[in-house]
């Protein structure tokens, strides 16, 4: 659909907000049906759940005969990942009101969400059969047709939902996503839908964007550039062309051109700085003390940088030999960011565990306490960190705190019979390894063999795997 003029947006803000004083001083205050379907996507929209179940509350009570408030219900209910109640509202519009188009698009949408097997190129056949002019479903049907291989039906669709609206080619743009992790011969008819796509409307600078999205995922980098330089013939304001040429140049290894669009790219924005980035091309030349400058420049841009840069000026400290300023500048950055788990880790790794063990095991149990559920990524950095420094001790000491632990159930046992084969303990290491291999033998490898693939020459191990796990397991 179109989006919102400017004042359909300040219209919208202000019944949201009036909405929500009525429900703030418990006072009554009228909207009609298309004012509070506003007001609930707007409270969608923003993310706002509390004031969104008082406006679908107040709308069910007085429009209980409108099937789009069913609709909107349903979509509160999968902005919660209450998928069974949100599946629920949609059969229930299926089966009491008259079939509307909309209710198909909400089913297709669903059932992707869910990763549920339907046919959705019928039920947006039943959408069209309603409507024929409704932008989404040309897009979806756009989607699927690809998914099926059919450019010519992608292509139909696509150009139509451009046609309703001239909006939906940022869309189909960004389908490239969907595409990511597909083989190569799905990625290359992108490619190709792409290239009709703009042969069919060639002043479409989001279509010629998706086609060198589309180039970067087939590894034409050199393709890609000239596609995203054909955008900036069309539209030379559009400061993420000259981010994805720089990016193409950089995945061509290309780092001096990759910098002068990254340049460009911090000239053409007001807001969005692209020094991260930048540092990464100088570290590539081996400009380290540029690559810094870029780095710590990056870093005061915004706090979020300071976490997200901080692997890079530790790589350029490791790299100069500069361990003492590493450590000093991790511990200082903790002082003033104590939850950041990125940064710990990175001080783990450039302490030694012959001085700093003390320091080393409250890095890990603060670490440990800042994860909510999972603890496995941080006990996948930790055992090997210890095993390749020879530390086993800590591993073990964790490994046992946590050996209830339900997000490392598969892999816990690997683990601690990795640490103590590590230190000389081959029976004990071995009992853990026959119950890693029971519990989940098609973790061998990720939680075990690829940390030290020489263990499998151990006899006693070499025994368990050959008992307890098929051939291809030891692939490695």
């Amino acid at each position: 659909m179109e989006p919102f003029e400017e004042n359909d947006i300040q219209e919208i803000e202000e019944l949201a907000q009036k909405f929500k004083e009525a429900v703030d001083n418990g006072q009554p205050a009228y909207f009609d049906n298309t004012d509070i379907q506003d007001v609930i996507g707007f409270f969608l929209d923003t993310s706002d759940m509390f004031y969104c179940e008082k406006a679908l509350t107040y709308a069910l009570q007085n429009f209980p005969k409108d099937p789009y408030i069913r609709l909107l219900r349903s979509k509160y209910y999968s902005f919660q990942s209450k998928f069974v109640e949100a599946e629920r509202e949609l059969d229930y519009v299926e089966q009491n009101f008259e079939p509307i188009p909309e209710l198909y698009i909400e089913k297709v949408i669903l059932a992707h969400i869910c990763n549920k097997d339907i046919n959705a190129i019928e039920l947006l056949q039943k959408s069209l059969s309603l409507d024929k002019d409704i932008p989404e479903t040309h897009l979806l049907l756009t989607h699927e047709y690809l998914m099926q291989n059919n450019k010519d039906q992608a292509v139909k669709h696509a150009i139509r939902a451009i046609q309703l609206d001239s909006y939906a080619a940022e869309d189909i743009k960004n389908l490239f996503v969907d595409f990511a992790d597909t083989g190569e011969p799905q990625r290359r008819l992108l490619v190709d839908f792409f290239k009709v796509m703009t042969e069919e409307m060639p002043l479409s600078g989001s279509l010629w964007s998706g086609l060198g999205l589309a180039y970067v995922g087939i590894g034409d980098f050199a393709n890609a550039i000239d596609a995203f330089q054909l955008q900036l013939s069309v539209d030379d304001n559009d400061v993420f062309a000259y981010v994805n040429i720089a990016e193409s140049y950089y995945g061509m290894e290309d780092y001096e051109h990759a910098i002068e669009y990254f340049e460009l790219a911090n000239r053409s924005s007001d807001v969005l700085q692209f020094n991260v980035q930048l540092g990464r091309c100088y570290f590539k030349l081996k400009d380290y003390d540029k690559a810094m400058r870029y780095f710590m420049t990056a870093r005061d841009e915004d706090p979020v940088y300071a976490t997200y840069v901080t692997p890079d000026i530790v790589k350029v400290f490791k790299i100069q030999g500069r361990f003492d300023e590493a450590r000093a500048f991790l511990r200082d950055h903790l002082q003033k960011v104590p939850q950041d788990f990125i940064a710990i880790e990175e001080l783990i790794d450039v302490l030694n565990p012959d001085h700093d063990d003390e320091e080393i095991k409250e890095l890990c149990y603060t670490a440990i306490n800042l994860m909510d559920n999972n603890l496995y990524p941080f006990f996948d950095f930790i055992v090997r960190y210890c095993c390749y420094n020879n530390y086993p001790d800590l591993g073990i000491e964790l490994c046992e705190n946590y050996l209830d632990d339900p997000s490392l159930a598969q892999s816990i046992h690997y683990f601690l019979a990795m640490l103590l084969i590590r230190k000389g303990q081959i029976e004990q290491g071995c009992e853990h390894l026959e119950l890693a291999l029971l519990t989940d033998n098609q973790r061998l490898n990720v939680d075990f063999l690829d940390v030290n693939p020489d263990l499998k020459n151990i006899p006693e191990v070499a025994h368990l795997i050959a008992r307890y796990a098929p051939d291809s397991f030891l692939e490695n």
